[in-house]
């Protein structure tokens, strides 16, 4: 299928955004949360409510995106999604309660949930070279991670940490904006991909990846949350949380402009050096001081790297394991483990005071990573 110079160009520039304020949000939020915590004098129980509140309401939001099987559906679910996560950030900037907080991020999660699964879907649809679009999908929003962040410093030294969620906001209005230009090159590319024969799936494979999804985005997730409040509840300044949190979105943004030349031949071991990375992220922030600045950098360098190399591989893997008729379910299966995986280690594993059990957690992935290095189909 060609690519559409017109229409296709809008159509990536509007996912883009779209990916671009969700991922931002993700660098962002950890450390306005680790600021709030503080503000509003939060338990470490309120605090994590806030925090895997959102993964859950993305899990829901999830479930309407799998229904997007035409044009109209896809184009309309992903601005209603866009809308309900803007409704959000507005909410969130705004808010001085702890439940108008953990409204705006039901809120945003019921939205990200809806439209994010489309993201890798619309991708895939819209370009032959899926494994080169998803990886100028996951550089780019790397980049806002990165620029996210620093934008916090301006913002604590300014303003509030919450005034940088007006970056989310810009970046939504314009997803919005973009995908109602997009109609018909939609409905263009849905004509011209039609499936036949019989869809297949080789559930081995799949749900390999899948487990391996859920505990390294888990653990990651886990690392991403908890450096940020160890600092804050240390007495760290927001600069220094700023800081910290633009730290995992640098090494994000290079890994995955390295990841850009690494041939799909070799996905399955790049899963096993993600593992071997977030491991090693556990093992350091278990074994850092709580006031060593360099061992809580080091675990969110470290935690970007390992986020990085699992990241078009485990969603390319993923795809190569079905047929196109499922590769909706199948964005939403991934997206889906993740945040179940970031949840659960969120709720199961208390940041103050971590057990040796969240680094045995990852046994789980011996297994799923030896599936995976069985040969798998050929990625575009």
């Amino acid at each position: 299928m060609s690519e559409r110079p017109s229409g296709g160009r809008l159509l990536f520039l509007s996912v883009l955004s779209a990916a671009s304020a969700y991922t931002a949000d993700i660098s962002i939020f950890p450390i306005i949360l680790a600021s709030l915590s503080r503000g509003y004098e939060m338990n470490a129980a309120d605090s994590v409510l806030l925090a895997y509140s959102y993964n859950i309401a993305l899990v829901a939001g999830i479930v309407p995106s799998y229904f997007a099987r035409t044009p109209h559906i896809l184009l309309s679910l992903f601005r209603l999604g866009l809308v309900l996560f803007l409704a959000g950030a507005v909410l969130l900037s705004a808010s001085g309660a702890f439940y108008g907080l953990l409204s705006a991020r039901i809120l945003m999660g019921l939205g990200a949930g809806i439209f994010s699964p489309l993201i890798p879907s619309i991708i895939s649809v819209m370009y032959k070279e899926k494994a080169k679009y998803l990886s100028y999908w996951a550089t780019t929003t790397g980049a806002v991670c990165v620029i996210a962040p620093l934008a916090l410093i301006m913002a604590a030294q300014m303003f509030a940490l919450r005034s940088s969620v007006i970056l989310i906001v810009l970046l939504s209005i314009l997803a919005f904006f973009l995908a109602g230009k997009s109609t018909a090159v939609v409905s263009e590319s849905a004509s011209s991909t039609e499936v036949t024969g019989s869809p297949s799936v080789s559930w081995k494979g799949l749900l390999s990846v899948l487990v391996t999804v859920f505990v390294i985005y888990g653990q990651v997730t886990w690392l991403i949350y908890s450096v940020p409040l160890r600092a804050a509840h240390g007495g760290a300044t927001d600069t220094y949380l700023a800081l910290l949190g633009a730290s995992p979105w640098v090494s994000f943004t290079i890994v995955c402009y390295m990841m850009s030349r690494v041939s799909s031949v070799y996905f399955p071991q790049c899963l096993m050096v993600s593992a071997i990375l977030a491991g090693a992220g556990l093992i350091i922030f278990m074994n850092s001081p709580i006031d060593s600045a360099s061992g809580l950098f080091l675990v969110m360098f470290v935690a970007g790297a390992a986020m990085a190399i699992a990241n078009i591989p485990s969603t390319a893997l993923a795809f190569s394991y079905v047929d196109a008729s499922r590769l909706g379910l199948i964005s939403c299966l991934d997206i889906l483990a993740a945040r179940l995986g970031g949840a659960f280690y969120l709720y199961q594993f208390d940041w103050a005071s971590p057990g040796v059990e969240i680094v045995w957690s990852g046994i789980p992935l011996m297994l799923s990573l030896g599936f995976i290095l069985m040969p798998q189909r050929k990625l575009e």
